[in-house]
């Protein structure tokens, strides 16, 4: 089931959403907002992290690097913590 969400957007974002649609990425523009919204949750695993996670997290400098890319790769669905890190997300 699909929900109907009203959101305000800048005249800036909007143009540029209408530019990808009128190029053919998109069908429309809840399609464009749709898969945009559905990518950035893709990429970031970690805004859904439960309180036990975080706290590992926390203690993730005490560490050793290989368990700390261990733990990073059960997170994260096997991406790297050095790759995380690089593209400066905490």
């Amino acid at each position: 089931m699909e929900e109907i969400i009203t959101s305000r957007f800048s005249e800036e974002l909007v143009k540029k959403v209408d530019q990808a649609v009128s190029k053919g990425y998109f069908k429309s523009r809840s399609d464009a907002l749709r898969r945009m919204i559905e990518e950035h949750l893709r990429e970031h695993p970690e805004l859904f992290l439960g309180d036990g996670a975080k706290k590992i997290l926390t203690e993730a400098p005490k560490l050793q690097d290989d368990e700390l890319e261990a733990l990073g790769s059960n997170l994260f669905k096997g991406l790297s913590v050095a790759r995380l890190v690089a593209e400066g997300r905490e």
